[in-house]
């Protein structure tokens, strides 16, 4: 289900990024087309809970990991830039960075908690 709420991502994302820069669309409607790509977020999200859900306890110990990992390294740096923001030494961090952070510290996560566990 997850393969097929990303493919809906990529075809939902572009489709509404070319449409959106050559189609003139009032606002209201501009706002309601770009929320549309992340409709099959939802997709996504339940496979992965359903895939993790099907593994076995190690698995799932180590994905907790990887995402506990992940979830405090990304705020600690979201933290740390946004309060250098504040005091004007840093340029503003565009949202898709931390997203960006977080799926990469997720990755490296796993791999050291999967490496942890051999």
């Amino acid at each position: 289900m997850q393969y097929l709420g990303m493919m809906l991502f990529v075809v939902t994302t572009a489709g509404a990024g070319i449409l959106l820069t050559r189609v003139d669309i009032p606002p209201p409607w501009r706002y309601f087309i770009a929320a549309l790509s992340v409709l099959p977020s939802i997709l996504i999200v339940i496979g992965m809970l359903r895939a993790i859900r099907r593994k076995d306890e190690l698995f799932q110990r180590i994905q907790f990991e990887a995402i506990a990992f992940s979830a405090v390294l990304t705020w600690l740096f979201t933290f740390s830039w946004g309060a250098l923001e504040l005091l004007n030494i840093v340029p503003k961090m565009p949202a898709y960075v931390t997203a960006s952070a977080l799926v990469l510290l997720y990755g490296i996560g796993g791999w050291l908690f999967g490496r942890k566990y051999q």
